[in-house]
């Protein structure tokens, strides 16, 4: 018999209609039906204590509210997370973490990450019958409410100020509300994969593309993995479905550089650095990596200014850089003598 979780996967695979506050709980690591019920109602407790407070700000009746004021619903909601909890945001992402934190009477106890925060607010909002989709970047996921066919506005629960906040458009794909498992899933992995647990952080990338195979972060995440594996043509057919569905990946051209480099292919790889560097002229990784590439083909002088800038944007690491950095040096030195005898 499939646990709870191969079947919620089985289910929104197949295109099944499935709760998303269900599937949050479950994907949490809640295996019973007593155990998915024990945080039902906890939601009931955060929800209820909603209600109480539109009850007492609004001078319509709830029902009135939820059917003419649909924006204000929404931003009575964000407002009162935040006024409950006003330090919100940690590094929490499966719902059951953060429901025991939005509930901790600790005004000082913080309540998730942006899946976190952005799990919370949807079930609830859901809960009132909100018209909410999720965006979803490389980096970031807020929250979307359709008003109408012709009206939303977006919202970012790691924000006070977040709600109807603006951003670019471009860098984010709109999903259903329940392709949140996807990124509950993907930030799972990334926590297992801290842990060295590789087989086990693949699996989670896995399920996350299952539940949404155009979500372009858990490529990428995958793609690491079979990096770190030495199957670096798998982790290239990875970074490319990544890209694939978002172009302005930094991270994703930037591993696929890497990649390429280990293949050998470092005219490819040093083409890879230079887009992310041109999408992002701080990432201190894709310099790093373009001046190994250098180093390799020879070009010392290039490399040592791609080395000077990592350290310019992050000093900290000069202790893994400066080894390179004179070893570039060192062969530079040997190149001109050579040349000048």
């Amino acid at each position: 018999m499939a646990s709870l979780e191969e079947q919620l996967i089985q289910d929104i695979k197949a295109g099944n209609t499935v709760s998303l506050e269900r599937g949050l709980l479950i994907i949490s690591g809640l295996n019973t039906e007593g155990e998915i019920e024990t945080y039902a109602q906890k939601l009931d407790q955060i929800y209820n204590g909603f209600v109480e407070r539109l009850t007492s700000k609004s001078p319509l009746s709830p029902e009135s509210t939820r059917k003419y004021m649909t924006r204000s619903m929404a931003k009575w909601l964000f407002e009162y997370l935040w006024n409950t909890k006003p330090k919100r945001c940690n590094s929490n992402f499966l719902l059951t973490d953060v429901i025991d934190a939005q509930l901790n009477p600790n005004m000082h106890q913080k309540v998730g990450s942006c899946v976190g925060l952005t799990s919370l607010y949807t079930v609830l909002g859901l809960r009132e019958g909100l018209d909410l989709t999720i965006l979803v970047s490389d980096s970031h996921i807020v929250s979307r409410l359709r008003i109408d066919s012709a009206n939303f506005c977006n919202i970012d629960n790691t924000d006070p100020l977040g709600f109807d906040c603006h951003i670019k458009e471009e860098e984010f794909l709109e999903y259903p509300p329940v392709k949140l498992v996807a990124n509950v899933l993907n930030s799972r992995g990334m926590t297992v994969e801290i842990t060295e647990n590789l087989a086990e952080a693949k699996e989670d990338y896995e399920k996350a593309i299952k539940v949404n195979p155009d979500y372009a972060n858990a490529y990428n995440n995958r793609g690491n993995i079979k990096l770190k594996q030495g199957d670096y043509a798998g982790a290239i057919e990875d970074y490319n479905r990544a890209i694939g569905l978002n172009a302005l990946f930094v991270e994703a051209h930037c591993n696929r550089g890497i990649a390429r480099e280990n293949l050998g292919d470092l005219t490819g790889a040093i083409q890879d650095f230079n887009k992310a560097i041109d999408l992002d002229s701080e990432y201190g990784d894709a310099y790093f990596h373009r001046g190994s590439a250098k180093q390799s083909l020879g070009d010392y002088t290039a490399a040592l200014s791609d080395f000077d800038k990592v350290l310019e944007i992050d000093p900290e690491s000069a202790d893994k850089v400066m080894k390179f950095r004179d070893r570039a040096a060192a062969l530079e030195r040997e190149t001109q003598k050579s040349s000048n005898p």
